[in-house]
């Protein structure tokens, strides 16, 4: 069962300088804002709604630094479901678990790539074995530990144009 995308809205240029600038601080004043991209506060505060409505802007949130939680363990795990109608249960048990920060359908070997964070290793070892591994349809998993991030960013490139900082 797969769902279609929702069909996202044309963004013009502002839309664009707005999500940049959205995106570096989600605290910025929509005053601040509106003086960035040539509007009035108001016709920011309008933009900004209606892109939360169409989902361009999918939710508001800090990003917080997992290791100062206890969340340490950062690891990879490929997922191979035997038959796509085990994908379905399976996703929504991914949906449930905090632990699990993304889940891709990706191409080769394994259908699914997800990346976990964790406390430690006896947490990924609980997470895999008796979360994971038990599930209807999971064949096989393939983990890879993560010894170090270099760069890890949720900023999507709009491609705005002009002064964004």
């Amino acid at each position: 069962m797969t769902t279609r995308p929702k069909r996202l809205p044309e963004l013009d240029q502002r839309d664009h300088r707005i999500l940049d600038l959205v995106q570096r601080d989600g605290k910025l004043a929509q005053a601040e804002i509106a003086r960035r991209v040539g509007l009035s506060t108001a016709a920011v505060n309008e933009r900004l709604r209606k892109l939360e409505r169409a989902g361009v802007i999918r939710r508001w949130g800090a990003i917080v630094n997992p290791r100062a939680v206890g969340a340490g363990l950062t690891a990879f795990v490929e997922v191979f479901i035997e038959h796509p109608r085990s994908e379905p249960a399976f996703i929504a048990k991914l949906l449930a678990l905090d632990e699990v920060q993304e889940c891709h359908h990706i191409t080769g070997e394994f259908s699914l790539l997800i990346k976990v964070r964790v406390r430690d290793i006896e947490g990924l070892q609980r997470l895999l074995l008796e979360e994971l591994n038990p599930m209807e349809g999971v064949r096989q998993t393939r983990t890879s530990l993560v010894l170090s991030t270099v760069k890890e960013e949720s900023f999507v490139p709009t491609g705005a144009k002009g002064e964004t900082a």
